[in-house]
């Protein structure tokens, strides 16, 4: 008998549903075995990955598999998974809350830590994740941080991972993050975070990087609830182009970042090109804690007083359609409810250009850039960039206001003369991200 045949038979014999040939291990669901019942397909996959994780390949079939626990596949080397089913995520609360693994950062945690060395995972024959989270919409009643609700997956301690085709519909939390790694690229990636029965998808990013360098989003389309792309602490070399956010995106951002005084954050040599930004609450903006530590903030979390770097940043040719906020700079994201503090951060942000920016604002307002007192903002660009109001476009007045042409709110700009931005306003030290109404008189 040829020696392949009895490695696969002696798999069927060992787990009838990780099918093994050398080193090539495909997946197939208890359910198949168990009368179509959501039968706990994690010990499976965790045996494929145990079994062909190093120097192998690992496939999900074109089938649904149910994953009811956590998932730990990481120090993989050489191996290329390919996903050509449905991989569901189950909707026990209490379980995942008691029994994710934690990510650190914001006292987060995450459903499946996935990662390793030279590896691949693409989404093949229309493969994808479904993280059910219209439970945890609807479990969280709109409030932002809840410890124990999990990112869908998170990278982790990787180098050199390229994640092609990924698909993920209705995350739990945040979609992804990539943590700890260096040379990271995910290419032509979907994610779908819409709530069917009105309940708030807030903090559903669709890719968050932190701690990383060398890293690569490249055709993206996210529908969310939060940021659609966020650069968070230490973050650099990242490159962001061809991406569509929609309607109700918080859009493109650095940060928050400055949010733990032992930790600085640097973030340096940022590009995002090409970008489409249709309905979306925010734009293209910076958002940093204040320099004054808050014990609670309205995002259900802790922190500021830290310290950092924003340098070499550059926001190239946005389309802005209906946008609430296109453009803002923020040192004070976040602040005690009494609004103290906000003049205070001393994180430097310097050298960022907004270049080639069109499109229209819901509101009145094109660009808020405030930067603190403590830490005023060199280097800062504008260069053709081109936002009209929505009214202004129509031939219309800007209701409830006397600021009829577009505002642009500057503060502590240094040589604000040659920043290219027609500042007409002062940035006020609070002024919030999420905009509402047209900005009044000062």
């Amino acid at each position: 008998m040829l020696p392949g045949l009895l490695n696969l038979l002696w798999a069927i014999s060992a787990s009838a549903y990780v099918v093994q040939d050398g080193n090539k291990c495909e997946l197939y669901p208890e359910s198949l075995n168990n009368n179509g019942d959501a039968v706990d397909d994690s010990p499976s996959i965790l045996q494929a990955f145990e079994n062909c994780g190093q120097n192998g390949e690992v496939i999900f079939t074109n089938n649904t598999f149910y994953i009811n626990s956590v998932l730990n596949t990481t120090n993989l080397v050489n191996c290329d998974v390919s996903v050509r089913g449905e991989l569901q995520f189950s909707t026990d609360i209490d379980y995942w809350r008691d029994n994710v693994y934690s990510v650190v950062f914001q006292n987060q945690s995450t459903a499946w830590l996935f990662g390793g060395e030279n590896v691949t995972f693409r989404s093949e024959e229309g493969g994808w994740i479904n993280g059910n989270g219209q439970t945890w919409y609807t479990w969280a009643k709109g409030t932002s941080n809840i410890p124990g609700r999990p990112i869908t997956i998170t990278f982790f301690n990787s180098t050199n991972l390229w994640v092609d085709g990924l698909n993920i519909t209705q995350p739990q939390f945040w979609a992804t993050l990539v943590w700890q790694s260096y040379n990271v690229s995910l290419t032509n990636l979907y994610v779908n975070a819409t709530s069917n029965d009105g309940s708030s998808v807030v903090n559903t990013d669709g890719y968050d990087s932190w701690q990383s360098d060398l890293l690569l989003v490249e055709n993206a389309d996210i529908t969310n609830g939060d940021d659609c792309i966020a650069a968070k602490g230490n973050t650099s070399n990242l490159l962001v182009r061809n991406v569509t956010c929609h309607e109700g995106s918080n859009g493109i951002t650095i940060g928050s970042i400055g949010q733990y005084p032992d930790t600085p954050d640097y973030v340096q040599n940022v590009t995002f090109d090409n970008v489409r930004c249709l309905g979306c609450l925010d734009g293209a903006f910076i958002k940093t804690w204040s320099g004054t530590p808050v014990t609670t903030d309205s995002n259900g979390d802790a922190g500021g007083g830290g310290t950092g770097l924003v340098k070499n940043v550059t926001y190239s040719n946005f389309y802005m359609e209906n946008v609430g906020l296109p453009i803002q700079i923020s040192q004070c994201i976040y602040a005690e409810a009494n609004g103290s503090g906000c003049n205070t951060s001393t994180l430097q942000i310097e050298d960022v250009s907004w270049i080639n920016i069109t499109g229209t604002s819901q509101f009145n307002i094109a660009a808020s850039m405030y930067c603190s007192d403590a830490a005023p903002c060199p280097g800062i660009k504008f260069d053709n960039v081109s936002i009209q109001s929505v009214n202004q476009t129509l031939g219309l007045p800007a209701y409830g206001t006397d600021q009829q042409d577009e505002v642009f709110q500057c503060a502590n700009l240094i040589d604000q003369d040659s920043t290219g931005i027609p500042c007409n306003l002062v940035a006020p030290d609070n002024y919030g991200q999420i905009v509402s109404s047209n900005v009044q008189a000062q």
